[in-house]
């Protein structure tokens, strides 16, 4: 149905046309003259003015429907000995707990097209209402990185600012978080202004063993990483990594980094977190013909890192140094007749159990690492055998998977929205959308 407008309504809004011309380019008294046309509108709105007096003293014409239609609804009239509404409540401030629930997990929002609105958004994917999902977020700018302490009470948000929004003097800061309120416990702004800005990875930052000491990568192309004493929340260190990236935590007191000839760097702290050694190892893998992702699984304190090709290489990180326990294929040779391969970008994880999920794309070839996949495949690491697969039909480009007895497999999609499934059989819960999220690249479980 379209609207048409009667001739009063038209002579009204030719009316506030005049008005604001009127305020537009003058006042009574002014040197503006009013047009034969203007004079045509304030007699049609003099003819108004009459007949709304005119109403008001004989009230509005009133037809039959209109007169049955006033009929069926009784006059309702305020009742004044009703007490008053009581005061509301202001200032409230929600707390979260503790420990946050299992179903809880915290989304990377990294804002790709814009990178200025990126957040970190607390979400309970187990929720049926909408309403009730989100918990919480903080911010998190320019490709901002995000990791999680276990046992602090902490997260941490390291992100960059400029003084004039996309220009001017470049600032990274690294803020502590307090994760029962999301206020901020400290703010350490960066000596160099060189952390690393790249797509959500787990390990651009990470904790050591015993949570003492935070290490956050940099590069600038230079690659280093920094060590923040969290205790007394100060930066003691930056340690050069030449050619090395990431921090994969070994231990209390050491960190790994991938280098670009296909080795792994071991770099031993000292307790304070100054340098005492590096060590590099020989090659694991060819760069060229058998890249691996640097996207680790860590279960049981053993790293496994998977190649494009489908190979799994795995580390002992336990004592102060990464230790190659060699590697295993992931496919079958039926597998490989259908050109299945790991792909996506936060593309594994692992559960309580210590099983091992990661994302598999058909007809994969070169250049399809990052695409994702159609199914997400779930190994025992132990017995080096794959124990389910979950197809995932709205396409797969992240995952995480919940803790607990009962995880749930989270999914984001090829629509950039949530879906989550029962990870214990793979069947399909819910799809959680409207959440704030835009580009939804990384989901950690939360602790």
């Amino acid at each position: 149905m379209k609207f048409k407008p009667n001739n009063h309504l038209h002579v009204a809004n030719r009316f506030v046309g005049s008005c604001f011309m009127a305020l537009m380019l003058g006042h009574p008294g002014s040197s503006v003259l009013a047009s034969s046309e203007d004079k045509q509108v304030t007699e049609a709105t003099a003819a108004i003015d009459s007949d709304v007096s005119s109403q008001a003293k004989t009230g509005p014409a009133i037809t039959g429907a209109d007169a049955a239609h006033s009929a069926e609804k009784p006059v309702v009239k305020a009742n004044r000995n009703l007490p008053p509404l009581p005061i509301e409540e202001t200032g409230r401030v929600a707390t979260l707990p503790e420990s946050y629930p299992e179903s809880w997990v915290m989304v990377d929002e990294a804002s790709f097209f814009s990178m200025f609105g990126g957040k970190v958004i607390v979400l309970d994917v187990a929720e049926t209402k909408h309403s009730k999902r989100i918990k919480g977020l903080v911010h998190k700018n320019l490709l901002g990185n995000f990791t999680q302490s276990k046992t602090r009470g902490e997260f941490y948000v390291l992100e960059t600012f400029h003084a004039r929004g996309g220009r001017g003097p470049r600032e990274d800061v690294l803020a502590i978080y307090d994760k029962k309120t999301l206020s901020i416990k400290k703010e350490l702004v960066w000596p160099k202004n060189n952390r690393m800005q790249a797509l959500p990875e787990r390990y651009a930052m990470a904790l050591s063993g015993d949570e003492k000491l935070l290490y956050a990568a940099n590069f600038d192309p230079a690659a280093s990483f920094n060590v923040i004493d969290l205790n007394s929340q100060e930066i003691v260190a930056e340690i050069g990594t030449p050619g090395c990236v990431m921090t994969f935590p070994i231990g209390n007191r050491s960190v790994a980094s991938l280098c670009n000839n296909g080795a792994i760097m071991t770099t031993k702290l000292n307790s304070n977190g100054s340098l005492a050694s590096q060590i590099r190892s020989e090659p694991f893998f060819d760069t060229t013909d058998t890249p691996i992702f640097e996207h680790a699984v860590y279960i049981g304190g053993i790293a496994y890192f998977p190649s494009f090709k489908g190979l799994l290489h795995s580390f002992d990180m336990r004592g102060d140094e990464a230790k190659y326990l060699g590697s295993w294929d992931m496919l079958s040779e039926e597998d490989k007749k259908g050109k299945w391969r790991p792909s996506g970008l936060g593309l594994n994880d692992f559960d309580d159990a210590g099983l091992m999920y990661t994302v598999f794309q058909p007809d994969g070839h070169e250049g399809t690492q990052t695409h994702g996949g159609t199914q997400v495949w779930v190994f025992d690491p132990k017995t080096k055998q794959r124990v389910r697969v979950i197809d995932t039909p709205n396409w797969a480009i992240s995952i995480a998977v919940t803790r607990g007895d009962n995880p749930l497999l989270i999914v984001t999609n090829g629509e950039l929205n949530l879906d989550i499934f029962n990870a214990k059989d793979g069947s399909f819960v819910q799809t959680v959308s409207d959440f704030g999220n835009v580009t939804p690249l990384l989901v950690h479980k939360s602790y």
